[in-house]
């Protein structure tokens, strides 16, 4: 996992806990969560933190619901990194079959040293279901039947009030059942994301189809955009082809290594500013602008408002900031 997609998930997982009245900082810190070299780490070791942070989280609160509780799977203003990293970071296992006008979407969170807690499944499942909701704009979609490895608790009834569906324990996988029909109402007619961003995933659960050449770039681009702008050269290199052959093919899919920096910056920057995770300032940075006020411009060209305005918006639940350009692939020249 690159450490910008570590960032996310972490500081995603922390935002919501801070929304719910977690005091998170100092079970962060316990479980080795901290921004800096303590992200650096493996998938595997990511993972076992991840679940340590949930056993933290769960003895602190004292409550076993708390990963329904924190997420619970409300429509979400924009599907963002969050849902996406969630389903196709490398601590995430996901399998996808189809069977009778149904999708069946398995889920194993790996661990080396640490069992994986109930709880964390919870989390994901609710982030899933909550994505699925925002790409097809009804609060009222819910799982065929949700399946958990996990003995049935004496709560179990919750589990069905969350999720709207049968919950069904003891079982040989974690499975989330889904319509067919359902999953193709969340392919918008008019995406509001970008090629390569949430509907994309959305989209390979439905048809079981791997990512587009420009969803991988994306990904690629995300985690150097912290440490500057990206250059062309660089992310040919880290793919192992040439230039040309990179311009090539991004524009066989309708796009350009420029739009491709300008997309993810937006899709990055409406996430984060919806959620408020980072000063202005820090966030900036971490988009790779030079300074605060290039990144007020882009946000002026992108969403027609300032990055103040979409977090005070965000703090109000309304609407969510729409870009000022069409959202369609852009055609290179």
């Amino acid at each position: 996992m690159t450490y910008s997609s570590a960032l996310h998930l972490v500081r995603g997982v922390k935002s919501r806990l801070h929304h719910s009245g977690v005091e998170a900082e100092a079970l962060f810190a316990q479980a080795g969560l901290d921004e800096g070299d303590g992200l650096a780490c493996d998938a595997l070791t990511l993972s076992d933190k991840l679940s340590h942070l949930w056993e933290l989280v769960v003895e602190k609160s004292g409550d076993p619901l708390i990963g329904l509780k924190i997420s619970s799977p409300h429509r979400l203003g924009w599907l963002g990194v969050m849902g996406h990293i969630m389903l196709v970071s490398p601590t995430v296992q996901s399998s996808i079959e189809r069977c009778h006008g149904h999708t069946r979407v398995g889920l194993l969170l790996p661990g080396a040293q640490r069992d994986v807690p109930q709880q964390r499944y919870d989390f994901v499942w609710c982030v899933l279901l909550r994505s699925l909701r925002c790409a097809a704009g009804r609060d009222d979609i819910a799982p065929v039947v949700v399946e958990y490895t996990f003995a049935e608790p004496a709560n179990a009834h919750v589990y069905e009030e969350t999720f709207g569906c049968p919950v069904k324990f003891s079982m040989p996988h974690n499975v989330m059942e889904f319509s067919d029909t359902d999953l193709v109402m969340a392919l918008p007619a008019n995406p509001p994301l970008v090629p390569g961003s949430g509907e994309r995933v959305l989209a390979s659960l439905a048809r079981a189809e791997p990512p587009t050449f420009s969803a991988k770039v994306q990904g690629l681009l995300a985690s150097l955009l912290p440490k500057g702008p990206p250059h062309r050269d660089d992310v040919a290199a880290q793919l192992m082809m040439s230039e040309r052959t990179l311009q090539r093919r991004l524009a066989e899919e309708g796009t350009s290594f420029t739009n491709l920096v300008d997309d993810t910056r937006r899709e990055l920057a409406r996430q984060s500013l919806s959620c408020g995770e980072l000063s202005l300032k820090m966030l900036s940075f971490q988009l790779g602008f030079s300074e605060p006020s290039a990144f007020y411009r882009a946000c002026k060209r992108w969403f027609g408002m300032a990055p103040s305005d979409i977090v005070h918006m965000a703090h109000q639940s309304g609407p969510e900031p729409e870009s000022t350009h069409a959202t369609t692939p852009r055609k290179t020249a």
